[in-house]
């Protein structure tokens, strides 16, 4: 009897086009703990390097804390965040969230925790806020680790942003790896989503990684 050989997913055996050069693909650590196929729907973890500091001169003595388990969550950018006291109240206030490129995230009341890109509390202090008081969160370096996508996580890893790029093996320990992140266009039926991902989720995943330029086709 013949024996029946299986043939594996090929190495980027899922795109259909991609960017000239190498400007769909990016070095990356891939982790999890579970063999990857080439299409594997991915989610980076969130973590890196961040600091607050008060700017000096400010009235207010009320305390900014950095969540002490994910200060840096998904879609966390590089640079200086500006959380600045726009409105003035006793005990209270409003501060604005600005992200690196001076777009606003939102806003977030004092006694509040704030969360999208970056999370913090602000606490009331002694002497009130006054408008202009302001914190900067600096991030210098982010989280480098893909996983498979994580519907369950609140890391970061339950977002779908790049695709895996080839067959890695990441069971004993994170490996080095190629992923497509950006202006490519793949075959929907060769990539992988979580096991159990209904219709629903895996369409909000697909308008994840539209949104970072790769269309599924």
């Amino acid at each position: 009897m013949p024996t029946i050989l299986t043939e594996a997913r090929h190495d980027a055996g899922f795109l259909v086009s991609e960017a000239r050069g190498h400007r769909s693909r990016d070095r990356a650590t891939l982790s999890g703990g579970a063999k990857m196929n080439a299409g594997q729907v991915l989610g980076r973890k969130g973590g890196g390097t961040v600091t607050a500091a008060a700017k000096a001169g400010n009235s207010g003595n009320g305390v900014f804390t950095l969540d002490a388990i994910t200060p840096l969550v998904a879609n966390a950018q590089l640079g200086v965040y500006v959380v600045r006291c726009t409105v003035a109240a006793v005990n209270g206030g409003t501060f604005r969230v600005f992200d690196p490129s001076g777009d606003v995230l939102g806003d977030v009341a004092v006694g509040t925790t704030f969360n999208d890109q970056i999370k913090f509390f602000i606490g009331d202090g002694s002497t009130d806020f006054v408008v202009g008081d302001e914190f900067d969160v600096t991030v210098s370096a982010l989280s480098n680790a893909y996983i498979p996508l994580n519907l369950a996580a609140t890391d970061g890893s339950q977002i779908a942003v790049a695709l895996s790029f080839a067959n890695v093996d990441v069971t004993a320990a994170d490996q080095p790896g190629t992923i497509v992140s950006r202006d490519a266009e793949v075959n929907g039926s060769e990539l992988f989503w979580p096991t159990g991902a209904t219709a629903a989720q895996i369409s909000e995943g697909v308008t994840q990684l539209e949104a970072v330029g790769i269309i599924i086709r």
